[in-house]
C-alpha cells in the first residue's frame, strides 16, 4: 500500500532509494500501470531497459489512453508517442498493438488538443 505525501510512505521498490532524482517519477508511473518491479520487487533502476519493455510500456500508456479517450495529451505528449511508436513499430506489433491503429488515435487525439486549445479563453 502507498501512503503518498506521509511520513510513514511504505516504499515503492526497495532498490531506489527515497532521495533518487526519479523516484517520484518511478512512483507515479508505477501508480499508472505503466511500470512494474521485477518479480523479487525490484526496480533495476541502474540497468538498461530493453526494446521490449519500453515497448511494453508505450503499449500501456496507449492502452490507458484508448480507454480514458485522452482528452488530457498535449501536443507534445502527442508528438513523442508518435515518435516512441514508430521507434518501436516492430516490438509493438510483437505485442499485439496495431500502430496503424495507435497512429489514427494519435491523430484524433492531435485535433481534439487543437480544438481545444482554440477554445481556451
Amino acid at each position: 500500500m502507498f501512503l503518498f505525501g506521509g511520513a510513514w510512505a511504505a516504499p515503492l521498490f526497495p532498490d531506489v532509494p527515497d532521495n533518487h532524482w526519479a523516484k517520484d517519477a518511478v512512483a507515479a508511473l508505477a501508480a499508472k500501470g505503466l511500470v512494474e518491479g521485477y518479480p523479487d520487487g525490484t526496480f533495476k533502476g541502474d540497468r538498461a531497459a530493453s526494446r521490449y519493455e519500453v515497448a511494453m510500456i508505450v503499449a500501456r500508456l496507449l492502452a490507458k489512453m484508448e480507454q480514458a479517450h485522452a482528452s488530457f495529451a498535449t501536443k507534445a505528449e502527442l508528438q513523442e508517442l508518435r515518435k516512441l511508436a514508430d521507434a518501436y513499430k516492430e516490438e509493438l506489433e510483437a505485442f499485439g498493438v496495431r500502430v496503424t491503429n495507435l497512429e489514427e488515435q494519435t491523430n484524433r487525439l492531435d485535433l481534439r488538443v487543437s480544438e481545444l486549445e482554440r477554445i481556451r479563453f
